[in-house]
């Protein structure tokens, strides 16, 4: 027993020898390599000051304007993406469409600034890939504002100099942080799906339509109501439904005179009044009241996610 474990400990031992000498001799092969492959010795810094002035011309080129100038700075076969590209840009063309400025922009409007910083450079042989963020001067009409980005550059050495031949830029966290917490003005299109689905949520909890209203609300929608001292769910809001339309009452008329929008990234808030003719029991009766509204965009569609509603004083 002793004999066969000291027979299989040597075989071990032998095995983890000849594997120790054949992961020293690949390292040792792999070592050069490497060397060449992450450079960034003091003899690279000519070229990591020309990459530099390189991506400077660029910024350059969009304060000034210069069109010719950006074609000239980017390769043939570029490939990257923006903040708001959503796919891959392909091409000196695609760049020029997607990337840079409508032509005809003047100068002094778009971007009229930029500070470059936190700036990286690695070399891969005559590959370099660049990192830096960037603080972006902006104008746009007459609103002067900032942006900052975050970029990685992707650069080629060619028989001419470096060019840039990929990139990506994208929204600084500081930047996405104050761009949801920033006042926007919705589009014509997003304002009227906006109020085609608040009307939508109105008409579908009167009219008893459970099903419609159970995409119009999420799982997490809290209400406050008139009259009650608990605080609504989608299930109590789905049954008050049911319960409307099985009482026979029927509603004749809905108008929303005033509404105010103010909208946060994805978060929109309305302040309404309202107005609303009920049928019941052969007589109507005319109901007013003021409304705060929450809405999410999500998925290209609005979710009402709450409410809170207060009847007027009727007049007299």
């Amino acid at each position: 027993m002793l004999v066969a474990q000291r027979k299989g400990a040597d075989e071990m031992g032998r095995a983890v020898l000849r594997a120790g000498k054949v992961l020293f001799v690949a390292l040792l092969l792999a070592l050069p390599r490497a060397a060449v492959a992450q450079n960034n010795a003091p003899e690279r810094s000519a070229d990591a000051a020309a990459i530099r002035a390189h991506i400077e011309s660029i910024f350059e080129a969009f304060v000034e304007k210069d069109r010719q100038k950006l074609e000239q700075t980017h390769g043939g076969n570029w490939r990257g993406f923006t903040p708001w590209s959503g796919h891959v840009i392909r091409g000196r063309d695609g760049y020029m469409k997607s990337a840079t400025f409508p032509e005809g922009m003047p100068k002094g409007q778009g971007m009229i600034g930029y500070r470059i910083s936190d700036f990286d450079v690695v070399f891969y042989g005559d590959t370099a890939v660049a990192s830096f963020v960037a603080d972006l001067d902006v104008m746009y009409g007459a609103d002067k504002g900032t942006q900052k980005l975050t970029l990685v550059d992707v650069y080629h050495k060619e028989p001419a100099g470096w060019i840039q031949v990929a990139s990506n830029t994208s929204l600084h966290p500081d930047e996405i942080a104050e761009q949801m917490s920033r006042l926007r003005t919705l589009s014509e299109t997003d304002r009227a799906a906006l109020l085609a689905a608040r009307e939508a949520v109105w008409r579908a909890w009167f009219a008893g339509n459970t099903e419609a209203l159970a995409r119009l609300v999420p799982a997490e929608l809290v209400t406050i109501e008139p009259g009650s001292a608990t605080f609504g769910t989608r299930e109590s809001t789905l049954a008050g439904s049911r319960g409307f339309a099985a009482s026979g009452d029927t509603l004749t008329r809905l108008e929303f005179p005033r509404t105010e929008i103010q909208a946060y990234g994805n978060t929109v808030v309305l302040y309404t009044s309202y107005e609303m003719d009920i049928s019941s029991g052969g007589q109507t009766r005319t109901d007013r009241g003021v409304a705060t509204e929450v809405f999410v965009q999500q998925n290209d569609r609005w979710l009402n996610t709450g409410w809170q509603l207060a009847p007027v004083a009727k007049r007299r």
